[in-house]
């Protein structure tokens, strides 16, 4: 099938989130010999600057002929494309030829290879200045060839889902790697549409549905706003969210507010029209399946996850809402204040006498993380510094660039990248590092696998990205002098508490009703929006906040994505079963590294019940799982509360 290029894999991880936890001082790091990291003691007023990567290991520009030979290959793949999809007879599939499926199946993989390659340059490029006329016209363009390849691939995919299990067990003798994501896409079966629907849909979601996507991405990556006297993107701005000064992160977020305000009605017509194209598109499978499709099954689909599943999660993520609350009120204490502000969620730890600020320049950031995953396996911390000396790491300020941060990378060399708008040195920052170099690790444990096997959901990838966090964590909190410096540290588990618990599912309440409404006819007006954003963040926070972001449906770009739906639930769900998989590393002692390497391979050929089954051994449709899960962050918080 043809490249999804925002799927999680290869696609955009821009969180806005710093979750961590960590087990408890007693079951930290320390017991596995952690050694102390060396940091250089900067001022906070010292200028830090983010690294700038490299990418010309792979295209020196976006007028490379290398590039433009990679493309053009892929144009003339999908005419070889064309010719063999022709040869399968979509109303006869009892006939059809499983020599074809599996000659078209290895041509669309090396087509998609290629395209993804391309894809990445022209994304990277794009990610650094949201300006670049030249990336943003072949990122347009690159989605219209992926529109193609789709199509020539289409009577490949029908023929899979649809043949007799005679025609696919053939397909799979031959093509074994391929058995997962053929038994999966077949539960679609009742689904399918024709071909020539199918083809309808693809080509029309170009201009349709994918534009409305690369609309918020323009708006975002060029949109100014005024923060006090100064004028900055937005991106620039987001990062002052994390200043220890109140009042710049209040006009930080003001700042933002005010620009989006201006932007609201494009912004409130794209989410409209991207749910309206999902519904209307869910009615024409189901009048197809004669059965009803659910706004939350494609979601479902994508992350290989039951309903079951998912209601056990949020059951006891509801559960835990006053833990979280709790975690709100009690960091407006250490504030000093009487509630936190939305422009307060992700403020520092406040200054405490005795604790000493960690402020890191970017090369001791690194070996801090470097040294935190040496505990796991001395291969991992090797990783980490490869990363680094590539300079496959890109975290440079820009009033240009793109908000947020991701892991991605190039599908030709299997080597990966890791972007942030902005590297300052804060804990925040680390973190986030620290994060999307777990998923650079969870893609480059699978590089020597069948393509087809690598292909992992999002709420399997961010196992290897909190996993890091929680790791990084414990190191800060184990090399900490003083009770004063502990307490600081502990701030951040207060902190995941808040948005895993809170905010996350604050998400998927807005989403849910949003996509409850339009599916009664309801258009969005930004009104509505802003009115339906404060029942949700009402309904999750409380009364534990001064205020609720009403624009959160317009400044968090997640709702504006095209190529995954529903993009938040996953991130509690990776999270809480992250803090699993790190509770088992005591108990596994020498194994635990090569067991973990083995859940994140598993992590692209199974569902998620069948993973958490194997390498945990429980059920994760059982709420008392998520239950047990929480446990650690509530323990934690209680530590924060008596710090």
């Amino acid at each position: 099938s043809a490249p999804q290029f925002l799927s999680s894999k290869m696609g955009l991880r821009a969180s806005g989130l710093r979750p961590h936890a960590r087990l408890s001082a007693a079951k930290g790091l320390r017991t596995l010999g952690l050694r102390p990291v060396t940091m250089t003691a900067t001022s906070p007023a010292t200028k830090i600057e983010g690294p700038a990567w490299d990418n010309s290991d792979e295209y020196s520009s976006l007028s490379d002929p290398k590039l433009l030979a990679d493309l053009a290959e892929v144009k003339e793949g999908i005419e070889a494309m064309t010719l063999l999809g022709a040869k399968i007879d979509v109303k006869d599939l009892d006939s059809v030829d499983p020599k074809v499926l599996i000659e078209a199946t290895k041509k669309s993989t090396e087509i998609s290879v290629l395209l993804g390659n391309v894809f990445s340059y022209a994304n990277f490029e794009f990610s650094v200045d949201g300006t670049n006329a030249e990336a943003r016209t072949l990122i347009s363009e690159l989605r219209g060839v992926s529109s193609k390849l789709t199509q020539a691939a289409q009577p490949v995919s029908l023929a899979l889902k649809l043949a007799p299990q005679s025609v696919v067990d053939q397909y799979l003798d031959a093509l074994p790697e391929e058995k997962f994501n053929v038994e999966h896409q077949r539960k679609l079966k009742d689904l399918t549409l024709s071909l020539e629907e199918e083809n309808l849909i693809t080509s029309l979601s170009v201009d349709g549905l994918n534009s409305w996507g690369q609309l918020y991405d323009t708006i975002s990556s060029t949109l100014q706003c005024q923060v006090g006297d100064e004028t900055m993107g937005v991106a620039k701005a987001a990062a002052l969210l994390a200043s220890p000064d109140e009042e710049t992160r209040l006009n930080a977020w003001t700042g933002i507010q005010n620009a989006w305000r201006v932007h609201e009605e494009a912004s409130a017509a794209i989410l409209n029209s991207i749910a309206g194209w999902r519904l209307e598109t869910n009615r024409k499978r189901a009048t197809k399946a004669g059965k009803s499709v659910h706004f939350l099954d494609t979601a479902l689909h994508q992350n290989r996850m039951s309903k079951k599943t998912l209601d056990a999660m949020m059951l006891a993520i509801t559960e835990a809402k006053p833990l979280g609350q709790r975690a709100v009120k009690l960091q407006a204490k250490a504030l000093g204040k009487e509630k936190l502000h939305p422009s307060d969620l992700m403020a520092p730890p406040p200054e405490i006498a005795g604790a000493t600020t960690l402020q890191m320049p970017y090369q001791d950031g690194i070996n801090l993380i470097k040294d935190s995953v040496n505990t796991v396996d001395t291969s991992v911390g090797e990783f980490v510094k490869m990363m680094s000396d590539k300079k496959w790491i890109e975290g440079r300020e820009g009033d240009t660039k793109r908000p947020g941060a991701y892991c991605s990378g190039f599908t030709k060399s299997r080597n990966p990248r890791v972007y942030l708008s902005a590297y300052t040195g804060s804990f925040q920052h680390v973190s986030t590092l620290a994060h999307e170099l777990g998923h650079a690790f969870h893609s480059w444990v699978m590089r020597d696998m069948e393509r087809a096997e690598t292909r992992y959901p999002m709420n399997l990838a961010e196992t290897a990205s909190i996993f890091f966090e929680t790791v990084v964590g414990d190191n800060l909190v184990d090399m900490a002098e003083t009770p004063q410096e502990k307490l600081k540290y502990s701030w951040y588990d207060a902190e995941s508490a808040i948005a895993f618990l809170l905010n996350i599912p604050t998400r998927f309440d807005f989403e849910s009703k949003i996509y409850e409404d339009r599916e009664n006819g309801k258009s969005f007006t930004p009104s509505y929006l802003r009115e339906t954003m404060e029942n949700a963040w009402e309904g999750r926070y409380g009364d534990s906040l001064s205020a609720y972001d009403p624009m959160f449906w317009a400044t968090k770009l997640h709702f504006s994505i095209t190529g995954a739906q529903f993009y938040n639930f996953p991130y509690s769900f990776g999270y809480l079963f992250a803090l699993g998989v790190y509770a088992q590393q005591e108990s596994k002692g020498a194994d635990f590294h090569q067991a973990y390497v083995d859940l994140l391979r598993d992590t692209g050929r199974m569902t998620a019940e069948e993973c958490v089954q194997k390498h945990l051994g429980v059920s994760i449709e059982d709420p008392e799982f998520w239950r047990g899960s929480i446990r650690y962050p509530a323990s934690l918080s209680l530590s924060f509360q008596h710090a």
